[in-house]
């Protein structure tokens, strides 16, 4: 256990010594800071110190007042080596050089005083480079960071950008919605109401005839009604229908709207009366324009509507004794209705009522499951 655990540290330990024995600061020519400043050549800046060591020894062997040059050489000798053995290196020459010149001029303890200098020498140098190394090393983290953050603020900005726009996606899609489930459908019925009393209108019999009064009496309550919806979303409301007795109500008046545009509307909803806000706008206008569907497309006699709750799902559902959808591409209306049921964690089916019927005529059947 000892062993195992001593032996990765020991080596952890000679990787770090490696790494700082061989490591190099790359300045730019060759040595460091402030002397890479000066423009000078690492080469020169070499030549230039040891230079000055000859001529600091030559002085050393006549009087020991050239050991001040040693404050100015020693330095230099650690600048203009960026490696760290490269410096230690030199730092024992002229060590040795010294230990020469104190013999040349006769001192008894010459070998001491230059071993003691060289050791001094050795332990403040290590201590400055690897202070120097770990500066360098917090600079370049520093710089890793800014970058980091830099690419962390473009890339917020790009997010807020593509939630920005997904959020006016999300908007245009949900007005598109609400603008074809409400105003849409509304001149879609005063078209077709003014379309029949046209017709009768070129009826001399029927000319002012109290069916030419009927449609254009619905007429303008369909108008009137489209008003209200605009204003209601406008102002961001929900829809009129439901303000004036609820679900059930609305419902109701629907079916009777659509049972004047031809089709015998049968609805059953017997539905929780406190029903989410949310899941009534849905079922309404689900129902709204499935029904809307029939009038317009599927040549249907009668449409069934059923809204029910059970094992924790309201479940609508509407039928029709039509052509059948027949594989046509879902159109605007089909494609919201399934994005408002799926938005609640629902499911939309469209599938034929019957697999094969009299006079071509399958009927449609949708169903919408959604959560309670």
């Amino acid at each position: 256990m000892t062993s195992g655990g001593t032996e990765p540290s020991a080596g952890r330990r000679w990787d770090r010594l490696v790494d700082f024995v061989s490591r190099g600061n790359g300045r730019p020519g060759g040595v460091h800071v402030p002397l890479s400043r000066l423009g000078l050549p690492g080469r020169a800046w070499r030549l230039l110190t040891w230079a000055l060591a000859v001529a600091d020894l030559v002085a050393l062997t006549r009087t020991m007042w050239a050991c001040l040059g040693f404050f100015l050489v020693f330095p230099l000798l650690w600048l203009v080596h960026t490696r760290y053995w490269a410096a230690a290196a030199a730092v024992v020459v002229f060590g040795v050089g010294i230990a020469a010149a104190l013999f040349v001029q006769g001192e008894e303890d010459w070998w001491q005083a230059a071993l003691v200098t060289v050791l001094v020498c050795l332990v403040t140098g290590t201590w400055v480079t690897r202070v120097q190394m770990a500066r360098a090393d917090l600079m370049t983290a520093l710089a890793d960071k800014e970058r980091a953050m830099e690419a962390l603020a473009r890339t917020q900005g790009e997010l807020a950008a593509a939630e920005h726009a997904a959020g006016a996606a999300a908007e245009r899609e949900r007005w598109a919605r609400e603008v074809h489930d409400t105003l849409a459908q509304g001149f879609v019925s005063v078209v077709a109401l003014s379309q029949a009393a046209r017709a009768e209108m070129e009826e001399p019999e029927q000319e002012g005839g109290p069916a030419l009064h009927e449609r254009l009496a619905q007429i303008e309550e369909v108008s009137r009604d489209n008003l209200v919806e605009a204003r209601a979303l406008v102002a961001g409301r929900g829809p009129s229908a439901l303000s004036s007795g609820g679900l059930d109500a609305a419902l109701r008046r629907l079916a009777q709207a659509q049972g004047r545009r031809g089709v015998e509307v049968s609805l059953c909803a017997p539905a929780p009366a406190d029903l989410p806000p949310a899941l009534q706008v849905v079922v309404l206008r689900l129902v709204q324009e499935a029904l809307s569907n029939v009038v317009r497309h599927s040549r249907a006699e009668r449409a069934e509507v059923l809204v029910s709750a059970h094992d924790g799902e309201l479940v609508v559902t509407v039928g029709d004794d039509g052509v059948g959808v027949g594989g046509a591409p879902e159109g605007i209306g089909l494609t919201g209705m399934r994005s408002r049921v799926e938005s609640l964690g629902g499911t939309l089916v469209i599938a034929p009522l019957r697999a094969d019927g009299a006079g071509g005529r399958h009927g449609t059947v949708i169903e919408a499951r959604m959560p309670l």
